[in-house]
Protein backbone atom coordinates (compact mmCIF):
# COMPACT_ATOMS: atom_id res chain seq x y z
CA UNK A 1 0.00 0.00 0.00
CA UNK A 2 2.54 2.74 1.06
CA UNK A 3 5.30 1.46 -1.01
CA UNK A 4 3.19 2.10 -4.62
CA UNK A 5 2.20 5.66 -3.24
CA UNK A 6 5.98 6.37 -2.01
CA UNK A 7 7.48 5.14 -5.49
CA UNK A 8 4.95 7.61 -7.24
CA UNK A 9 5.58 10.86 -4.85
CA UNK A 10 8.68 10.29 -4.99
CA UNK A 11 9.02 9.88 -9.10
CA UNK A 12 6.87 12.82 -9.55
CA UNK A 13 9.53 14.86 -7.84
CA UNK A 14 12.43 13.74 -10.45
CA UNK A 15 14.28 10.92 -8.28
CA UNK A 16 15.48 7.96 -9.60
CA UNK A 17 13.74 4.95 -7.61
CA UNK A 18 14.30 1.08 -7.17
CA UNK A 19 11.11 -0.44 -5.51
CA UNK A 20 11.69 -3.75 -3.42
CA UNK A 21 9.10 -6.03 -2.21
CA UNK A 22 8.07 -9.86 -1.96
CA UNK A 23 6.48 -9.52 -5.53
CA UNK A 24 7.81 -6.83 -7.46
CA UNK A 25 8.11 -3.86 -8.61
CA UNK A 26 11.94 -3.68 -9.41
CA UNK A 27 13.85 -6.35 -7.02
CA UNK A 28 11.97 -9.08 -5.23
CA UNK A 29 13.55 -9.65 -1.85
CA UNK A 30 12.38 -11.99 1.42
CA UNK A 31 13.40 -9.78 4.58
CA UNK A 32 12.51 -11.96 6.68
CA UNK A 33 15.71 -13.80 5.12
CA UNK A 34 19.00 -12.98 6.96
CA UNK A 35 21.67 -11.01 5.34
CA UNK A 36 19.11 -10.27 2.06
CA UNK A 37 17.99 -6.55 3.25
CA UNK A 38 21.74 -5.87 3.39
CA UNK A 39 23.20 -7.48 0.47
CA UNK A 40 20.53 -5.58 -1.55
CA UNK A 41 21.33 -1.99 -0.20
CA UNK A 42 25.01 -3.25 -0.65
CA UNK A 43 24.48 -3.27 -4.21
CA UNK A 44 22.10 -0.67 -5.26
CA UNK A 45 24.22 1.74 -2.82
CA UNK A 46 21.68 4.39 -2.52
CA UNK A 47 21.59 7.62 -1.11
CA UNK A 48 18.47 7.22 0.62
CA UNK A 49 16.83 4.33 1.59
CA UNK A 50 12.87 4.15 2.54
CA UNK A 51 11.57 0.94 4.31
CA UNK A 52 7.57 0.76 4.08
CA UNK A 53 8.25 -2.97 4.48
CA UNK A 54 7.02 -4.62 7.40
CA UNK A 55 4.52 -7.69 8.71
CA UNK A 56 1.39 -5.56 10.21
CA UNK A 57 -1.17 -8.13 10.42
CA UNK A 58 -1.35 -8.55 14.27
CA UNK A 59 -2.32 -12.38 14.40
CA UNK A 60 0.47 -12.81 11.84
CA UNK A 61 2.94 -11.55 14.32
CA UNK A 62 1.46 -12.99 17.54
CA UNK A 63 1.92 -16.71 15.39
CA UNK A 64 5.30 -15.87 14.49
CA UNK A 65 7.14 -13.49 16.35
CA UNK A 66 10.39 -15.14 14.64
CA UNK A 67 9.32 -13.87 11.28
CA UNK A 68 7.92 -10.89 12.48
CA UNK A 69 11.14 -9.93 14.38
CA UNK A 70 12.72 -10.74 11.41
CA UNK A 71 11.00 -8.30 9.28
CA UNK A 72 10.41 -5.86 11.37
CA UNK A 73 13.35 -5.39 13.30
CA UNK A 74 16.39 -7.39 12.09
CA UNK A 75 16.34 -6.31 8.33
CA UNK A 76 15.77 -2.44 9.90
CA UNK A 77 19.10 -2.97 11.29
CA UNK A 78 20.77 -4.44 8.64
CA UNK A 79 19.50 -1.56 6.38
CA UNK A 80 20.19 0.62 8.61
CA UNK A 81 24.12 -0.51 9.16
CA UNK A 82 25.06 -0.80 5.33
CA UNK A 83 23.52 2.95 5.56
CA UNK A 84 25.68 4.15 8.04
CA UNK A 85 28.90 2.39 6.09
CA UNK A 86 28.04 4.64 3.14
CA UNK A 87 26.45 7.97 4.63
CA UNK A 88 23.23 6.88 3.02
CA UNK A 89 20.30 8.19 4.66
CA UNK A 90 17.08 5.95 6.42
CA UNK A 91 13.98 6.83 6.46
CA UNK A 92 12.29 4.17 8.78
CA UNK A 93 7.66 3.93 8.76
CA UNK A 94 7.19 3.39 12.19
CA UNK A 95 3.78 2.94 14.17
CA UNK A 96 1.74 3.88 16.41
CA UNK A 97 0.78 1.30 18.31
CA UNK A 98 2.52 2.17 21.56
CA UNK A 99 -0.14 4.25 23.59
CA UNK A 100 -3.07 2.87 26.17
CA UNK A 101 -6.04 3.73 28.21
CA UNK A 102 -6.09 7.81 28.11
CA UNK A 103 -8.62 8.30 25.06
CA UNK A 104 -8.22 11.24 23.05
CA UNK A 105 -4.76 12.03 24.48
CA UNK A 106 -2.44 13.59 21.60
CA UNK A 107 1.65 11.41 22.59
CA UNK A 108 4.18 13.47 21.49
CA UNK A 109 7.57 11.96 20.60
CA UNK A 110 9.17 11.13 23.98
CA UNK A 111 5.79 9.77 25.69
CA UNK A 112 6.54 6.40 27.77
CA UNK A 113 5.31 3.45 25.20
CA UNK A 114 3.07 0.22 26.57
CA UNK A 115 3.96 -2.74 23.94
CA UNK A 116 0.96 -4.91 24.33
CA UNK A 117 1.58 -7.10 21.30
CA UNK A 118 4.32 -9.00 19.05
CA UNK A 119 3.42 -6.46 16.41
CA UNK A 120 4.29 -3.32 18.55
CA UNK A 121 7.30 -4.71 20.24
CA UNK A 122 9.21 -6.00 17.34
CA UNK A 123 7.89 -2.49 15.30
CA UNK A 124 9.87 -0.53 18.34
CA UNK A 125 13.09 -3.02 18.16
CA UNK A 126 13.03 -1.63 14.47
CA UNK A 127 12.73 1.96 15.76
CA UNK A 128 15.82 0.97 18.09
CA UNK A 129 17.75 -0.12 15.35
CA UNK A 130 17.29 2.90 13.08
CA UNK A 131 17.79 5.55 15.64
CA UNK A 132 21.20 4.58 16.59
CA UNK A 133 22.20 5.70 13.53
CA UNK A 134 22.41 9.87 13.20
CA UNK A 135 21.34 10.11 9.49
CA UNK A 136 17.68 7.83 10.48
CA UNK A 137 14.29 9.32 10.39
CA UNK A 138 11.76 7.60 12.01
CA UNK A 139 8.06 8.28 11.23
CA UNK A 140 5.66 7.26 13.72
CA UNK A 141 2.22 7.44 11.58
CA UNK A 142 -0.92 5.77 11.17
CA UNK A 143 -2.30 5.34 7.64
CA UNK A 144 -4.19 3.97 5.16
CA UNK A 145 -4.84 3.59 1.35
CA UNK A 146 -5.60 1.51 -1.51
CA UNK A 147 -3.44 -1.21 -2.80
CA UNK A 148 -5.93 -2.69 -5.53
CA UNK A 149 -5.57 -6.70 -4.08
CA UNK A 150 -9.25 -8.42 -3.22
CA UNK A 151 -7.58 -10.80 -1.24
CA UNK A 152 -6.12 -8.70 1.39
CA UNK A 153 -7.69 -5.19 1.64
CA UNK A 154 -6.40 -2.56 3.70
CA UNK A 155 -8.33 -0.75 6.08
CA UNK A 156 -9.52 2.20 3.87
CA UNK A 157 -10.84 -0.66 1.28
CA UNK A 158 -13.13 -2.51 3.62
CA UNK A 159 -14.30 0.66 5.33
CA UNK A 160 -15.47 1.73 1.52
CA UNK A 161 -17.37 -1.75 1.02
CA UNK A 162 -18.72 -1.82 4.23
CA UNK A 163 -20.33 1.51 3.73
CA UNK A 164 -21.63 1.33 -0.28
CA UNK A 165 -23.10 -2.02 0.50
CA UNK A 166 -24.45 -1.33 4.15
CA UNK A 167 -22.71 -4.17 5.62
CA UNK A 168 -23.23 -5.69 8.94
CA UNK A 169 -20.10 -3.43 10.90
CA UNK A 170 -18.83 -3.20 14.78
CA UNK A 171 -18.16 0.12 15.72
CA UNK A 172 -15.49 0.65 18.03
CA UNK A 173 -15.63 3.90 20.17
CA UNK A 174 -12.93 3.20 22.48
CA UNK A 175 -10.19 2.84 20.05
CA UNK A 176 -8.82 6.18 19.01
CA UNK A 177 -6.26 7.14 16.36
CA UNK A 178 -4.50 9.93 14.05
CA UNK A 179 -5.35 7.91 10.57
CA UNK A 180 -3.77 10.03 7.51
CA UNK A 181 -3.76 8.77 4.14
CA UNK A 182 -1.25 7.40 2.20
CA UNK A 183 -0.65 10.24 -0.32
CA UNK A 184 -0.75 12.96 2.12
CA UNK A 185 1.91 10.89 4.07
CA UNK A 186 3.93 10.66 1.12
CA UNK A 187 4.06 14.19 0.40
CA UNK A 188 5.06 15.37 3.75
CA UNK A 189 7.16 12.55 4.29
CA UNK A 190 9.38 14.00 1.36
CA UNK A 191 9.13 17.61 3.01
CA UNK A 192 10.29 16.19 5.83
CA UNK A 193 13.43 14.65 4.41
CA UNK A 194 13.92 17.73 2.25
CA UNK A 195 14.14 19.71 5.44
CA UNK A 196 16.75 17.08 6.87
CA UNK A 197 14.63 16.18 9.36
CA UNK A 198 16.21 13.41 11.54
CA UNK A 199 15.13 11.52 14.66
CA UNK A 200 11.62 10.54 15.63
CA UNK A 201 8.94 12.39 14.50
CA UNK A 202 5.26 11.56 14.66
CA UNK A 203 3.31 11.99 11.25
CA UNK A 204 -0.13 11.62 11.08
CA UNK A 205 -3.77 13.33 11.07
CA UNK A 206 -3.97 16.50 12.99
CA UNK A 207 -7.12 15.49 14.80
CA UNK A 208 -7.72 12.56 16.69
CA UNK A 209 -11.18 10.60 16.23
CA UNK A 210 -12.30 6.95 17.06
CA UNK A 211 -12.40 4.33 14.77
CA UNK A 212 -16.65 4.69 14.65
CA UNK A 213 -16.51 8.55 14.12
CA UNK A 214 -13.47 7.88 11.22
CA UNK A 215 -16.42 5.17 9.40
CA UNK A 216 -19.50 7.43 10.07
CA UNK A 217 -17.42 10.12 8.42
CA UNK A 218 -17.07 7.82 5.35
CA UNK A 219 -20.91 7.16 5.06
CA UNK A 220 -21.59 10.43 5.33
CA UNK A 221 -19.36 12.10 2.52
CA UNK A 222 -20.86 9.25 0.06
CA UNK A 223 -24.60 10.12 1.34
CA UNK A 224 -24.56 6.18 2.46
CA UNK A 225 -26.41 4.85 5.74
CA UNK A 226 -24.90 2.16 8.17
CA UNK A 227 -27.79 0.75 9.32
CA UNK A 228 -26.64 -2.49 9.93
CA UNK A 229 -23.63 -1.01 12.31
CA UNK A 230 -23.29 -2.07 15.61
CA UNK A 231 -21.11 -0.16 18.74
CA UNK A 232 -18.67 -2.60 20.18
CA UNK A 233 -15.22 -2.45 22.29
CA UNK A 234 -11.83 -2.89 21.12
CA UNK A 235 -11.16 -5.20 24.29
CA UNK A 236 -12.92 -8.01 22.75
CA UNK A 237 -10.56 -8.37 20.07
CA UNK A 238 -7.26 -10.62 20.31
CA UNK A 239 -4.29 -10.26 20.18
CA UNK A 240 -4.66 -7.29 22.67
CA UNK A 241 -3.98 -3.70 20.91
CA UNK A 242 -3.29 -0.77 21.82
CA UNK A 243 -6.32 1.30 21.43
CA UNK A 244 -5.35 5.24 22.33
CA UNK A 245 -3.21 6.05 19.27
CA UNK A 246 -3.04 9.88 18.88
CA UNK A 247 -0.16 11.74 17.97
CA UNK A 248 0.84 14.72 18.52
CA UNK A 249 2.30 16.40 15.21
CA UNK A 250 3.59 19.22 16.29
CA UNK A 251 7.06 18.80 15.71
CA UNK A 252 6.45 17.94 12.59
CA UNK A 253 4.36 21.02 11.45
CA UNK A 254 7.00 23.27 13.28
CA UNK A 255 9.57 21.67 10.84
CA UNK A 256 7.48 22.01 7.88
CA UNK A 257 5.73 25.54 8.22
CA UNK A 258 2.24 24.07 7.19
CA UNK A 259 -0.48 22.36 9.11
CA UNK A 260 -0.80 18.48 8.60
CA UNK A 261 -4.64 17.60 7.64
CA UNK A 262 -7.31 17.25 9.67
CA UNK A 263 -10.20 14.16 9.85
CA UNK A 264 -12.15 16.17 7.33
CA UNK A 265 -9.20 16.30 4.77
CA UNK A 266 -7.74 12.73 5.29
CA UNK A 267 -11.97 11.38 4.45
CA UNK A 268 -12.21 13.92 1.67
CA UNK A 269 -8.34 12.58 -0.09
CA UNK A 270 -9.80 9.15 0.54
CA UNK A 271 -13.18 9.72 -1.05
CA UNK A 272 -11.60 11.53 -3.88
CA UNK A 273 -8.98 8.54 -4.99
CA UNK A 274 -11.68 5.97 -4.15
CA UNK A 275 -14.01 7.36 -6.76
CA UNK A 276 -11.57 8.20 -9.11
CA UNK A 277 -10.18 3.92 -8.97
CA UNK A 278 -14.41 3.18 -10.28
Amino acid sequence: MLGQQLLRELRMRGHLVDGVSRQGPDYEVDFSKPGLAAALVRQLAPDTVWNAAAIVNLSACERDPGIAYAVNARAVAEMMQECRATGARLVQVSTDHYFCGDGKSLHDEAAPVQLVNEYARTKFAGEAFAITYSESLVLRTNITGFRGRSDEPTFAEWVFDVVTRDLPVTLFDDMYTSTLDTRSFCKVACDLLDKGARGIINLASSEVSTKKVFIEAVAASLGCSLSRASVGSVHTLTPPRANSLGLDVSRAEALLGYCLPDLATVIENLVLEYKGSK
